[in-house]
């Protein structure tokens, strides 16, 4: 990845972690993973947030029919030991929240990002949190899925 792309990759990155460094020391902690030599970032942000130039009946099928405050999960995966994004992987998210029954898991749309390669989900969340994320990353030709977990709250919770 050149210097410029990858300073562009970590302003966007910036841009949309910063409402979480805001709001959440612990999640802000959380937002980067390595697991079988995959870097997994990640963001959670009100979809109100999208809004403006992303509305969010137009954000991945529209809000989920579960109700709930809107969130959009967005992870970006990047190979370990190269640096390199991946764009060909299948990823899959399930939220969990306390007292609630799982949701069903859901696929990370493959989107574009200030044209990198990412991938997204609205969430609709009914308590306060802490939400926890099981993501699932299949890469091609691997033979197993890898398991990613962390946890996010709303930022929120401060208005209930």
């Amino acid at each position: 990845m050149s210097q410029a792309r990858q300073r562009s990759w970590m302003g966007w990155l910036a841009g949309l972690l910063l409402p979480l460094l805001l709001w959440s020391p612990a999640a802000s902690a959380q937002s980067r993973i390595d697991k079988g030599g995959v870097t997994l970032y990640w963001g959670l942000v009100p979809a109100a947030m999208l809004a403006p130039s992303h509305p969010v009946d137009d954000l991945h099928g529209g809000p989920p029919k579960t109700g709930g405050q809107v969130h959009h999960l967005v992870v970006a995966l990047f190979d370990s030991a190269s640096g390199r994004r991946i764009d060909d992987a299948v990823v899959r998210a399930q939220l969990s929240e306390v007292g609630l029954v799982d949701e069903a898991p859901k696929y990370l749309v493959p989107m574009r990002v200030n044209e990198q390669a990412s991938y997204g989900q609205v969430f609709g969340v009914a308590k306060e949190g802490p939400y926890r994320f099981k993501a699932w990353v299949r890469l091609p030709r691997a033979a197993q899925d890898i398991e990613f977990t962390f946890s996010a709250w709303s930022s929120h919770r401060t208005e209930r």
